[in-house]
C-alpha cells in the first residue's frame, strides 16, 4: 500500500510556541476571562471541547512486533490481488465511460471496483447523515448524490492516511486537493488526474496563496451539483479526539460548506500521530514504516463518517474569515461529541441517548445566553433606577 505524506512534514506543521506536543485547550478557561464566548455564534457552546489531551499522541496497549505482522500481512496480500480485479475492470469500463464524455467519477463501474478493493482490504465503512438531527443511513437518502454536491466545499477532519481511501467513495466521489508530488505516485497520481484533484505545490514559498488561488478558482467555476472540494481544514492529522484550529483557506470565500466528521472504530487506530503513548507510560515517536505494519497486520478496519446539515455563513462570517472557521469548528465539535455518542451505543438505545444530550446541550445554551445577558440587564436596571431618581427629584424641584 502507498503511503500518501501529509500536507507537510510533521515536524513542521507543530503550532508555534509548542516544541514537544499540541495539547487541546478548554474553551471555556481560555475564554472566560474577556468572555470569548461572544466572538461565536450565539447558540454555540464552547465547553464541548474533551478534557485536555495530548493530540499529537496515540495510546496503545501493546506495540505490533514482526510474529504478528506476518500472518496478518499475508492475508492483506492475497486480499488485495483479488480486490485489484474487479477494481481494474471497473477502471477500465469507467475510462470507457469517460469516452463518452462523461465523467471518471460518475462511473457505477469505477465505484463499484473501489468498494471491492476497499472491502478486500477490510475497511468497511458507515455512512450517516443528519437529517433533520435525527442521524439515518445516507444509503437510504433519496437522491443523496444531488445532497452531497449541493455546496462547493465539504470540510472534513484529518485523523489517518485512511481517510484518503474512505471519504472518496463515503462522499460519492468529491474533488481533493492534494500535493503536487502525488501526480508521481504509482496508481494515486494516474486516479488523481482522472478524478481532477487540485493539485497545489505545498513546498513552496508560495503554497499558501497557491492554495488559496485554487480554492477561490474552484468557487467561481462551481455551480449546484457539481461536485464539491474536500479540505482538511486543519491541515494535519490528529489522533481524533478533538478538532484542531481551523486554517482559514477554505472559508475565506464566504461560501456555504458541508462539514464531515469521520472516527475510525476498529480494534486497531490508524490514528497519524508523532508519538506513541505505550501503557507502561513511555513514549516513543510513531513512523510511517511501523503505521504501515500495524495495518498489514489488522485484518479489519471499521469506520462512520457522519454528513452534517450544510452551513450558510451569516453576514458577519462572509466579512470575517477567522469568525466564519471558528463557528463551523464549534458546530463540528457538537457533532463530533454525537458521532462518539452514537459509535459507543447499542443500534436501540442511539435515539434516546441522542435525545437526552441534545437537552443537556439545550440547557447549556439557555445558560451561556443568560449568562452573556446578565450584564445587559443589570446595566438596564442600573439605568432604570438612575431615570427614576431623576424623574423624583425634578418633582421634588418643581
Amino acid at each position: 500500500m502507498t503511503l500518501l505524506q501529509s500536507h507537510a512534514p510533521r515536524s513542521l506543521r507543530r503550532p508555534k510556541g509548542d516544541t514537544f506536543s499540541c495539547k487541546a485547550e478548554d474553551d471555556t478557561e481560555r475564554g472566560s476571562k474577556d468572555l470569548a464566548i461572544q466572538e461565536v455564534r450565539p447558540g454555540f457552546v464552547p465547553s464541548l471541547k474533551p478534557l485536555p489531551l495530548e493530540r499529537n499522541t496515540l495510546h496503545v496497549t501493546s506495540r505490533m512486533g514482526l510474529a504478528g505482522f506476518i500472518p496478518g500481512a499475508a492475508v492483506h496480500i492475497v486480499a488485495t490481488m483479488a480486490g485489484l480485479v474487479p477494481f481494474t475492470m471497473g477502471y477500465t469500463v469507467g475510462k470507457l465511460w469517460s469516452l463518452a464524455g462523461c465523467k471518471l467519477a460518475d462511473s457505477p463501474s469505477f465505484k463499484a471496483g473501489c468498494y471491492s478493493l476497499l472491502f478486500a482490504n477490510g475497511i468497511f465503512p458507515t455512512v450517516l447523515y443528519d437529517k433533520n438531527g435525527q442521524l439515518v443511513p445516507l444509503i437510504d437518502v433519496d437522491d443523496r448524490e444531488t445532497l452531497l454536491r449541493s455546496t462547493p466545499f465539504m470540510v472534513a477532519n484529518h485523523i489517518s492516511y485512511l481517510d484518503a481511501l474512505v471519504l472518496p467513495l463515503a462522499l460519492q466521489m468529491p474533488k481533493f486537493m492534494s500535493m503536487a508530488s502525488v501526480r508521481n505516485y504509482p496508481l494515486f497520481g494516474t486516479l488523481g488526474e482522472d478524478l481532477d484533484f487540485v493539485w497545489v505545490n505545498r513546498g513552496s514559498k508560495g503554497s499558501r496563496s497557491e492554495a488559496v488561488q485554487a480554492i477561490d478558482a474552484h468557487v467561481q467555476a462551481w455551480k449546484p451539483g457539481e461536485r464539491p472540494l474536500v479540505i482538511f481544514p486543519e491541515g494535519t492529522t490528529s489522533n481524533g479526539t478533538s478538532l484542531l484550529d481551523f486554517k482559514q483557506g477554505a472559508f475565506m470565500s464566504g461560501a456555504p460548506v458541508r462539514p464531515v466528521l469521520l472516527k475510525h472504530t476498529g480494534s486497531w487506530d490508524p490514528a497519524v500521530t508523532d508519538y506513541l503513548m505505550t501503557e507502561d507510560g513511555a513514549r516513543v515517536l510513531y513512523s510511517d514504516g511501523e503505521w504501515a505494519m500495524n495495518f498489514w497486520a489488522n485484518l479489519l478496519h471499521s469506520c462512520t463518517v457522519l454528513v452534517c446539515e450544510h452551513y450558510i455563513p451569516s453576514a458577519e462570517e462572509k466579512a470575517d474569515a477567522s469568525l466564519y472557521a471558528k463557528n463551523v469548528r464549534q458546530y463540528m465539535l457538537e457533532k463530533h461529541r454525537e458521532l462518539e455518542l452514537v459509535c459507543k451505543t447499542s443500534r436501540d438505545q442511539v435515539d434516546t441517548v441522542l435525545r437526552e444530550w441534545r437537552q443537556r446541550l439545550q440547557l447549556q445554551r439557555r445558560f451561556v445566553a443568560e449568562a452573556l445577558d446578565a450584564p445587559k440587564t443589570r446595566l438596564r436596571m442600573r439605568l432604570t433606577k438612575r431615570h427614576q431618581r431623576n424623574l423624583q427629584g425634578r418633582a421634588l424641584e418643581s
